[in-house]
């Protein structure tokens, strides 16, 4: 009864580019470096992923993953202001995580 979370992350900018810490229903599952992928096994049913990096953090993104299938999200920064002082002021913007299957 399990399925599958994979992560891929573009290389986007950033000052210091450190791999995101990956989160699954609230517990710390792994990290995605720059460039990177990663895929988690889940058990079947509805998860939600958030990455975070330095107190910034992503949206959380609720996913439904069934018995045997694979569901894919892909990140990366925000652009060239997500880790600057404007990050700090708004952290949940520095990261986009977005479902693409």
């Amino acid at each position: 009864m399990s399925g599958t979370i994979a992560l891929t992350r573009r290389s986007g900018f950033q000052l210091r580019p450190r791999p995101y810490r990956v989160w699954i229903d609230g517990v710390a599952v792994g990290r995605l470096a720059q460039n990177g992928a990663a895929e988690f096994a889940v058990d079947s049913g509805v998860h939600v992923v958030e990455l975070s990096l330095d107190g910034m953090y992503s949206k959380k993104v609720s996913v439904e993953v069934r018995e045997g299938s694979t569901r894919r999200l892909h990140c990366g920064a925000h652009g060239p202001l997500a880790f600057s002082a404007f990050g700090l002021l708004l952290p949940g913007l520095a990261i986009r995580l977005t479902l693409t299957h």
